[in-house]
This record gives C-alpha cells, sequence and structure tokens, in this order.
C-alpha cells in the first residue's frame, strides 16, 4: 500500500513538472515590404478607336462614257498624278474641235466688227455718217467680242471634259478595287460613277469616342496638347492591335471634335500615327492608350499592396518594431503594376506585398524586401532609393 502511494506521489510530480514546462515561442508571419514612392505621374487610360485614312476619296467619273483601260494594280500604292483608268475621248475631242473652231470664227467677226468701228469713228468725226450709224457699229463690235468670249469658254470646258477622260490620283495613297470593268459606260450620277477608292494611309488617324466626364476630366491635357507644337504632341498615344500586339510607332493628339454627340453623350477625339510600312489600313479596330492626367508627387504601391473590404481599400503599413498597421486608402490611376494611392500614407512609408493575408492588425510580422516581377517597376523603385 505504501509502495502505491509512493508511485502515485512519483506520476503526479512527473506530471506537474511535464505541464509547467514553457510552450515555444509562435514564429512570426513572413512578409514582404516595399517602400511607397513618390514621383510625378502621368495618368493615362485606354479606349477602342477606328482606323482610317488621313485622307478618303472616291474616284468617279465625271463625263459619261465607255471605260477603255485600267491603269493601275487594284490594292497598290500610287502617287499623286499617277493614271488610273482612261475613258473612250473621241466624243470629247470632235467636241472639243467643234468649241475651237467656233472661237475662231468669233474671233474673227470681232475683229472685222473693230475694223468696221474704227472706219465709223473716222466718218462721225467728219460728220459724214450720223449718231445712229456709229452706236450701231460700237454696240456690234462690242456683242462680236462678248460672243468670242462665250466661245472661248467653251472651247475650255470641252477641253475639260477631255481632260476628264484621264482619271488620274488625286493625292499619294492605296489604291482599293475597281467598281467598274474595261467597257463599262461610266458617269457621273449613275451607278458606275463611282470607279475605286483611294486612302492616304501615311499617317493614319485614329478615331475613338470619349464621354463627357472624361473629357472634362481630361480638357486640361487636351487644351495643353492642342495648343503645343507639332514636335510637343509626339509620341503621346500607344496603340494595341486587335491580336495584343503593341504598334511600335507612337502616336500623337491631332485634335477633339467642335461638339458633343447628344445621342452618345461622347465626344470624337482624333490622333495620328505613322505607317511607313502600311502595316495599319482603314477600317482596323484598336485600343489606344492616352494621357489625361498629370499628378505631381503622386504616391504609388504595388496593386498587390492593397485589399478590399466592402468597396474600401486598404494597405497594411509595417510600424515600429514591425507590426501591423492597416490604412484606408484611396485608389487612383495604375502605371503598370503600380498604383497612385491617396491617404494616411507618406513616401518612404513600407506596405506589405505578399503575405498581407496572413498579416493581421498590430501583430508583429518578419518583413524582407519584395522583389518586383516587373523591370519597370524595379527600376522605379531603385530610382526613389
Amino acid at each position: 500500500m505504501f509502495r502505491f502511494l509512493q508511485t502515485l506521489v512519483c506520476v503526479g510530480c512527473f506530471c506537474f513538472v511535464a505541464c509547467s514546462k514553457p510552450k515555444p515561442p509562435t514564429p512570426l508571419v513572413s512578409v514582404t515590404v516595399t517602400p511607397v514612392l513618390q514621383q510625378n505621374v502621368v495618368a493615362t487610360k485606354e479606349w477602342v478607336g477606328l482606323l482610317d485614312g488621313y485622307q478618303n476619296a472616291n474616284i468617279q467619273a465625271q463625263v459619261s462614257g465607255y471605260l477603255l483601260s485600267q491603269a493601275y494594280k487594284e490594292g497598290s500604292s500610287v502617287t499623286k498624278g499617277t493614271l488610273l483608268f482612261t475613258i473612250d475621248s473621241r466624243p470629247f475631242q470632235a467636241a472639243l474641235a467643234q468649241a475651237q473652231a467656233n472661237y475662231a470664227k468669233a474671233v474673227a467677226q470681232a475683229q472685222l466688227s473693230q475694223i468696221t468701228l474704227e472706219r465709223q469713228v473716222q466718218l462721225f468725226k467728219t460728220k459724214v455718217t450720223s449718231q445712229q450709224e456709229y452706236d450701231t457699229a460700237y454696240q456690234d463690235t462690242q456683242a462680236a467680242i462678248a460672243t468670242a468670249a462665250g466661245m472661248q469658254a467653251a472651247m475650255q470646258a470641252a477641253q475639260v471634259n477631255l481632260d476628264y477622260c484621264t482619271v488620274t490620283a488625286p493625292f499619294d495613297g492605296v489604291v482599293g478595287t475597281a467598281t467598274a470593268q474595261i467597257g463599262d459606260l461610266v458617269g457621273p450620277g449613275g451607278s458606275t460613277s463611282v470607279l475605286t477608292q483611294i486612302s492616304q494611309i501615311n499617317p493614319m488617324k485614329l478615331n475613338f469616342a470619349i464621354t463627357e466626364a472624361e473629357y472634362l476630366g481630361a480638357a486640361d491635357v487636351l487644351a495643353e496638347l492642342q495648343a503645343g507644337s507639332v514636335a510637343e504632341r509626339a509620341g503621346q498615344l500607344s496603340l494595341t492591335l486587335a491580336d495584343g500586339s503593341v504598334y511600335p510607332e507612337k502616336g500623337k493628339f491631332d485634335f477633339v471634335n467642335r461638339e458633343i454627340n447628344t445621342s452618345t453623350g461622347t465626344i470624337s477625339v482624333t490622333a495620328l500615327f505613322p505607317n511607313e510600312k502600311s502595316v495599319l489600313r482603314p477600317g482596323l479596330f484598336a485600343r489606344v492608350t492616352a494621357p489625361v492626367e498629370h499628378i505631381e508627387n503622386a504616391l504609388l504601391i504595388p496593386q498587390a499592396a492593397t485589399v478590399e473590404v466592402q468597396g474600401n481599400y486598404f494597405a497594411s503599413r509595417l510600424g515600429p518594431n514591425n507590426v501591423v498597421q492597416p490604412v484606408p486608402i484611396k485608389l487612383g490611376p495604375t502605371q503598370g503594376e503600380l498604383v497612385v494611392v491617396r491617404g494616411a500614407l507618406k513616401a518612404g512609408d513600407k506596405v506589405i506585398v505578399e503575405g498581407i493575408e496572413k498579416a493581421r492588425a498590430g501583430t508583429t510580422v518578419q518583413p524582407s524586401a519584395y522583389v518586383p516581377a516587373s523591370p519597370a517597376m524595379e527600376s522605379a523603385s531603385a530610382g526613389h532609393e
């Protein structure tokens, strides 16, 4: 019995010693942190736009006649004055010849009337002829001169119609598919008046629409761009094509339309993009990225450092002794992986980027430097430091 009691005492002592042994400390949560950057930011926004030629024209037949030839290859580039089509010119050559003959006859008649008038003047001075005879000669001469002028105008019109039989390119550009075939009767006002289309594709226009609110928010930037020189406008815009590729040439702002479209509540903006290699064509859709706001001394943090809670945004700042401090913020425009923030943060404050879901308010964490995935962001951080 005594040994049994002794055994119980020993076991109880062992349990007491075991239970009173201190627990090991809980390991700290590991997080990565990065300093809040401060720099000037040009905020940008993206819109979908439609590409169009800098100049576009329908090549039309100005006179009626049979189409004799097509002198260009469809889809080819041509220069101003390049021959595109010829129309049967024989009727117009005959009309010109008739007009030239009528003009020559009218000139001869006017010369005869002038000679007669000069004689009448001498006779009138010597009182041989009456005032009425002189007046008649004078009026006949004036009428003959006017008739000659009319015949000259008719001859010039005939020459213009003959020139219209040769259809040339009005400017440098790319010519499209011919809508009339050799032998077709073409002419103004008919279904075959348009022979083809031509577009100047260097530079290319990009037309896109922005809302009233976007226009008002970017009015200062747009006014600054519109007032600037051509050199100052260059390189402001970037273009992303339908396949996701970024067009290598930067574009420039051209102009804002004069009015808001009351049906859509938008206003049209036009930009110009160089197109030396003719990659861009009218009718292509593309996304344009354009500056909308200049923000001085903006504060930026990685987008991954922000947390949304019921529509409100927070960042976790690293306080003294590495204690987590949630800070309410408001988000601004994005800059790649970074986002502009407004709130209680200051330049140089360290915010948690990775491990933020485990870093609760008031807890102590084990920080390490955040390594950006983007080289551009890494260089921005280095520049800030």
